[in-house]
């Protein structure tokens, strides 16, 4: 990687250098990938010097996984949040099919708008994780998708699971694309028009879930969410 600066490294020891570092690894690592974005590069964007980077994370692989899960979590837990929350109040009945693509895309809508540049680390992970991150990836991601898989498979009763699992998949990469390119757009933005574009996409992908079987539903194999690190 980049040789250590020769001088002492001034290590400041409170957290705004680490987020910083973190905001940063963000807008970089979004733009141009795992590999176009080195640790000089990343600590001259934070304003902090490389021994202080090379202090708080240690390696530009564990910064990357650092930076991806900050705000993936706490989108996770957003999602089954919402999701637990309309269980209690549906008491026991199965869920509409548009209200759990709700409680399943609006923090990752949400998030687009406000982090756009996570928007596109996200993207770039789910579809093109560099190597060290598919366990990462399965372990955060799997059992959040079980549980909406569950509740779909309730309200879906005649769905093979894996034939959701795709289709779910469809789902969540136009809106992957769509929000990220929306945050970049140039219009008057107001809290009513992004309820009504969210309110859309989750008829879209809702209608898509439930759309016709095929002939011969019984022929769908398991199909890997996200996909194994074999298949890459």
């Amino acid at each position: 990687m980049f040789p250590m600066e020769k001088s002492a490294p001034k290590v400041p020891s409170d957290r705004t250098t680490r987020d910083r570092l973190l905001d940063a690894a963000e807008h970089l690592f979004g733009i141009h990938g795992y590999k176009g974005a080195g640790m000089r590069m990343l600590a001259e964007e934070a304003g902090v010097n490389l021994g202080a980077a090379t202090y708080h994370f240690g390696s530009k692989d564990a910064l990357y996984i650092e930076t991806f899960l900050r705000r993936f979590r706490v989108m996770n837990a957003e999602r089954l949040r919402l999701l637990r929350e309309s269980e209690e109040q549906a008491e026991g009945k199965p869920l509409p099919v548009a209200r759990i693509v709700d409680c399943m895309i609006r923090p990752l809508f949400q998030s687009g708008l406000k982090h756009p540049s996570f928007q596109l680390l996200l993207a770039r992970n789910l579809f093109m994780p560099p190597p060290f991150l598919h366990a990462v990836i399965r372990q955060e991601l799997e059992p959040n998708i079980k549980v909406f898989q569950a509740a779909l498979l309730r309200a879906l009763p005649a769905m093979p699971d894996s034939l959701l699992h795709l289709r779910t998949m469809f789902g969540m990469g136009a809106l992957l694309v769509f929000s990220f390119q929306m945050a970049q757009m140039v219009f008057e933005r107001h809290a009513t028009f992004y309820e009504n574009v969210l309110e859309e996409m989750v008829r879209f992908i809702s209608a898509g879930l439930q759309s016709e079987l095929p002939p011969s539903p019984e022929q769908w194999l398991p199909f890997p969410f996200p996909p194994d690190s074999e298949s890459r």
